[in-house]
């Protein structure tokens, strides 16, 4: 379990529609996986990646320091705002808000898909690309998973 993160019913929304948006091809798992990296963030406060990091919409809409390029692909592509979340995918996103990791992904920070688009997955790298303090967890699906390197966000590896 992870901390309860306070919430609207606008912020389980906009959760339910960025776990769409990223995973929808990858069943309830890989949802809640990227939901967890997601809820992750607002509770690591950690610099230089997720210091103040306050809510979830801080979470989705969270820039890559030092440029205005939004960290998660559907903020960028607008996908985003094109989903259309059932019950069962904001129940999802309330029990993430509510504390639940998804067990596999309750240490990862970070997740990217290195092939957009495509019906397979390129192989996952070493390190997250822009993110030189990352080390590479798992994959699943399309998405490969990243942990902060040994020392990184003592706040959150605890």
């Amino acid at each position: 379990m992870g901390r309860r993160i306070k919430h609207s019913a606008s912020d389980v929304e906009e959760l339910a529609r960025l776990m769409l948006a990223e995973a929808i091809g990858e069943g309830a798992q890989g949802m809640s996986m990227v939901g967890t990296v997601v809820a992750n963030r607002v509770e690591a406060d950690c610099a230089p990646d997720f210091k103040g990091l306050r809510n979830i919409r801080h979470a989705i809409y969270q820039t890559i320091p030092g440029t205005d390029i939004p960290h998660f692909e559907p903020v960028l592509n607008g996908t985003l705002y094109t989903q259309r979340p059932t019950e069962a995918d904001l129940q999802r996103a309330r029990d993430l808000l509510h504390g639940f990791r998804e067990p596999r992904a309750k240490m990862n920070l970070w997740f990217f898909n290195p092939s957009p688009g495509k019906k397979y997955r390129a192989p996952c790298t070493e390190t997250m690309p822009r993110s030189p303090m990352t080390k590479f967890d798992f994959a699943h699906k399309n998405h490969c998973f990243y942990v902060g390197v040994p020392g990184y966000c003592p706040e959150f590896y605890r």
